[in-house]
């Protein structure tokens, strides 16, 4: 019998059961007055003696029975029967205040005297030996006295380690526990744990589900959960973690959007602790300009909360607090939310602080809005000012009923807030609200009331016949974009899009900002969410009725991503429906696909080659620009300058040769023949203005037409000897240095009008390069070519002359003083020479020169 009683003993029901009658005091000792009156340490004093002389009979933690004394026979059978867990369930609620010692020692469950018991229970945090601990029994699952005590010591001697062992006991050991949520007991334990989530985001998920299963069944909930962790985040300085989860919990946690006063404080003191240490590292950089962390993170709050009424009491305590100097930006953020003060109370506290810090912008501004709002307090006020300051009367009263009665006319129609509770309202059915606003001459419901009669409609057909109804009734929803892309929705039967827009956290005011849009649709496309893209992009087809709109839209969409290959399919597609690029988009291209440059010298990118840069750019301007578009010549001379920098000739001719030929009114204009040389550049400059059309004279100046000659001389020609002109004829084979030459007199064939004297100029540097002196030469390039150049002289100027025609551009000079013409005039040293002989005169032969003149005259007199 003894093994098998032994083999009894140890199964786990068994072993549940003893466990339950040695953690409790027994019945028996209750009996005995004595054993109540003794002093603590007495009472230690006999447990561990007790626990030194008991024999040991089993393998059970029984040794740790504070109640056994040395003398006391072995347990019968009538202990069992007085059924002591049922006695301790009773009396668990009388000594749940217990919190000395002493009146500890004397409660039916307390484990305070015994560490290796507390050690012992406390450790739960797995699932070995199931049915071995207090709160493994089903009747003590419920006891939180118990595990608020387990709880103590394990914070007590782990700290947050041993809160994670409680919570994942209860997780995963014991199932179905459910947390009290209200209460001082409430509030230890769901404090408790979310302090742990803030320090480990996994326990934190774990502990909001458990929150939302207790809601969904109990219909319960810890009224401080949603203020500990958002604030929790706040105060942590974590901005982006507190509105991810405000996003989170405001379902079901936030019981009135209001409650998000609740964390202001948080974020005031979030950002008033930033600021410190941004001042203390950089104490000579000024803050007042940044906006505080924490402020912007309730500002994101309060975008992603609909039908908040906080203007008030957030005002007021921003005005309070040390973030005084942003009270404006709050003032707007509620005001554009539709968020107004209720009361002249709540916003003449603003008003003060406005008149006595504010800028006088903002001071008139606020003054026209406090009088919109509360015209009849802002005329009493006004009054009594005058009245003390002038001792004038105010207005006449025939003056007065018409502002009035205007103002009360704009307050008379439907406020869509007040719509919207009305048709969230589940007790209302849609046709009582509908007979009620018969009755009251309601003719227009805001995008508001909308959006939460389709909330509670029944499908797509029910929408339908809910706005036909609404139609029939004389009642407008307006044309909103809101209101015109539920409509759509609902009549082409698209669930998922209706289903987005419905439960989107943007307010349908939003919906109407085509840049917010935008923005929105490109970091979509860039994440690949397709669903919030899809509803974006009818969001923007509803803004932009027309299609060459919503073109451009998808073509900065694509140049954003880098995806310029998508980005000229669509200038194409756009070309072949005549659509062009808008302003907007003209100014995306120079904004994000031109780098910068230093004046002079070619651009320079790591990521891409500037050519392909160049070269996509110019596509996109000859596809997708309009004739006489003047709004893109500054763009146009960028593009060819840098094709010029980068040596890009065929690209450089094309471009010059289309934008001549979309651009002249007359092709074929005859060259005006200013060749003289005598003549000088500003005669020519003034000349050049009477001919031309005005883009064609912008972009071809005088300075671009030189930039073409000498560009044209920058190519090699010991890697290139010759260069095949397309004129066939006599001038089948020149240099290729002459190529500039070549392209003016195409383009002066298309009619753009050719300033021959910085034309000569620049060829007359060109050659300076070449054959000039040596001191002219300074640039690296300039020297290559210089070394390498194979030809002569007399070669060049031949078909200079024969590139340019008749009459010769340089006068025959070229055969007269061909020294003089590769070695023009240095302007700086002809500058200084100048005034160095002024100089000179000054100092000597001029007084002398004057008196001989002063001389003579006298005596012709």
């Amino acid at each position: 019998m003894r093994p098998a009683l032994s083999r009894l003993l140890k199964r786990p029901s068994a072993l549940s059961v003893l466990d339950s009658l040695i953690s409790a005091p027994i019945g028996i000792e209750q009996l005995e007055s004595r054993y109540q009156c003794e002093c603590l340490r007495r009472y230690r004093q006999t447990s561990r003696h007790s626990r030194s002389a008991q024999p040991v009979e089993a393998e059970q933690p029984a040794s740790a029975d504070f109640g056994t004394r040395p003398a006391r026979p072995p347990l019968s059978f009538r202990v069992y029967e007085i059924q002591a867990p049922q006695t301790l369930s009773r009396n668990n609620g009388q000594t749940n205040d217990a919190t000395t010692d002493i009146h500890a020692a004397g409660s039916p469950r307390s484990l305070l005297l015994q560490p290796e018991k507390l050690e012992f229970e406390s450790d739960i945090g797995h699932t070995d030996d199931i049915g071995t601990r207090l709160v493994d029994d089903p009747s003590r699952r419920h006891d939180f006295t118990l595990w608020e005590e387990l709880l103590r010591y394990r914070q007590r001697h782990y700290g947050d380690r041993g809160t994670l062992d409680i919570w994942e006991g209860l997780m995963t050991r014991v199932e179905g526990v459910q947390l009290p949520v209200s209460g001082d007991t409430a509030d230890f334990f769901w404090q408790s744990f979310v302090d742990l989530g803030l320090k480990q985001e996994v326990i934190l998920k774990e502990l909001a589900d458990y929150a939302f299963e207790l809601w969904v069944k109990t219909g319960r909930r810890w009224d401080r959960f949603y203020e500990s962790i958002v604030g929790g985040f706040l105060e942590r300085g974590l901005t982006q973690q507190a509105v991810e989860w405000h996003k989170r919990l405001r379902d079901p946690h936030l019981s009135c959007p209001n409650d998000i006063l609740s964390v202001l404080k948080a974020a005031i003191n979030s950002s008033n602790t930033n600021t410190s240490h941004t001042t203390s590292a950089i104490p000579w950089k000024p803050q007042r300009h940044l906006i505080p962390a924490g402020l912007r993170a309730f500002e994101n709050i309060c975008r992603a909360t609909y039908g908040h009424k906080i203007y008030g009491l957030a005002i007021s305590t921003v005005l309070q607090s040390n973030c005084i100097d942003h009270v404006p930006r709050i003032h707007k953020l509620l005001v554009g939310r539709g968020d107004h003060p209720q009361s002249y109370e709540e916003i003449q506290p603003l008003i003060e602080h406005i008149n006595e810090y504010g800028s006088p912008q903002f001071i008139q501004k606020l003054h026209r809005y406090a009088s919109l709002r509360f015209p009849d307090q802002v005329e009493a006020i006004s009054e009594d000012e005058s009245d003390s300051r002038d001792g004038l009367a105010g207005q006449s009263e025939d003056q007065q009923p018409e502002p009035r009665g205007k103002a009360w006319l704009e307050e008379k129609p439907f406020k869509d807030d007040f719509g919207a509770r009305l048709f969230a309202t589940k007790a209302l059915r849609f046709e009582m609200i509908l007979s009620g606003l018969r009755m009251f001459g309601v003719t227009t419901i805001g995008p508001q009331s909308l959006r939460e009669m389709a909330t509670r409609a029944h499908g797509c057909q029910d929408i339908v016949d809910k706005l036909q109804e609404l139609q029939n009734a004389g009642i407008s929803v307006g044309d909103s974009v809101f209101a015109r892309l539920l409509r759509k929705f609902a009549t082409e039967n698209r669930d998922i899009l209706l289903s987005d827009l419905l439960h989107s956290d943007q307010h349908p005011d939003v919906l109407e900002d085509a840049q917010l849009q935008e923005s929105l649709l490109l970091s979509y496309y860039v994440a690949r969410d397709w669903r919030p893209y899809n509803l974006t992009l009818a969001i923007i087809g509803q803004i932009f009725e027309d299609k060459s709109d919503l073109a451009n839209v998808h073509f900065r969409k694509f140049l954003a991503a880098g995806e310029w290959k998508m980005a000229i399919q669509v200038v194409d597609n756009m070309a072949l429906r005549g659509a062009t690029l808008s302003q907007e988009s003209i100014d995306f291209i120079a904004e994000r696909v031109l780098i910068p440059r230093a004046p002079g010298k070619p651009p320079r990118r790591d990521d891409i080659p500037a050519t392909k840069e160049i070269k996509f750019v110019s596509h996109a301007l000859r596809h997708g620009t309009s004739n006489g578009d003047l709004a893109v010549t500054e763009l146009w001379v960028e593009v060819l300058k840098r094709l010029g920098m980068l040596n890009l000739w065929d690209e450089l001719r094309k471009c010059c040769l289309w934008l001549a030929r979309q651009y002249s009114s007359s092709s074929n204009t005859t060259r005006s023949i200013v060749s003289h040389p005598k003549k000088s550049p500003r005669d020519t400059g003034a000349l050049s203005e009477l001919h031309g059309d005005p883009l064609l004279r912008k972009i071809f100046s005088r300075n671009m037409q030189a930039a073409i000659v000498a560009w044209g001389f920058r190519t090699r020609v010991s890697q290139q000897r010759k260069w095949m002109v397309t004129q066939g004829g006599p001038y089948e084979s020149m240099i290729p240095w002459v190529r500039g030459l070549v392209l003016l007199r195409e383009l002066e064939k298309n009619g753009v009008h050719l300033s021959v004297a910085w034309i000569r100029r620049a060829c007359r540097h060109r050659l300076a390069v070449l054959y000039g002196r040596h001191g002219l030469v300074n640039r690296r390039m300039n020297r290559m070519l210089r070394h390498e150049n194979p030809y002569s002289v007399v070669r060049v100027l031949e078909d200079i002359n024969l590139a340019w025609g008749e009459p010769s551009l340089f006068g025959d000079r070229e055969i007269r003083d061909t020294k003089g013409l590769v070695n023009p005039p240095n302007r700086t040293r002809r500058r200084r020479i100048k005034k160095m002989r002024s100089a000179y005169l000054q100092r000597t032969g001029y007084s002398h020169m004057r008196e001989l003149y002063n001389s003579s005259s006298a005596k012709r007199d």
